[in-house]
């Protein structure tokens, strides 16, 4: 049985081959139970609203958005216009 932690970091990186991606993301929680914890991890955040949380940077370090939660395949046309959103932010935030 593979750890939490270990499975997660294995799950990125197969993300991120399978995607093409090749800047950084950060885990930094796993296994976390409660908000509490989460906040414990992200000083920086003044509060942790939901899960999952990701919080987009800059190549010049700037946090430009955060987003929480998660918009799923199953909310049919909410996840359409969620995935578009972010795809067109991201490719932005790479071609700066």
């Amino acid at each position: 049985n593979v750890p939490t932690e270990a499975r997660s970091f294995a799950n990125l990186k197969r993300l991120q081959k399978t995607i093409g991606v090749d800047y950084k993301i950060l885990l930094a929680g796993s296994g976390i139970k409660n908000k509490i914890q989460a906040a414990e991890r992200l000083p920086m955040l003044n509060h942790i609203l939901s899960y999952p949380t990701t919080i987009f940077i800059d190549k010049k370090g700037k946090v430009r958005r955060i987003h929480t939660g998660f918009t799923g395949p199953a909310t049919g046309e909410e996840y359409v216009k969620f995935k578009k959103e972010f795809d067109e932010f991201t490719q932005g935030l790479l071609e700066e």
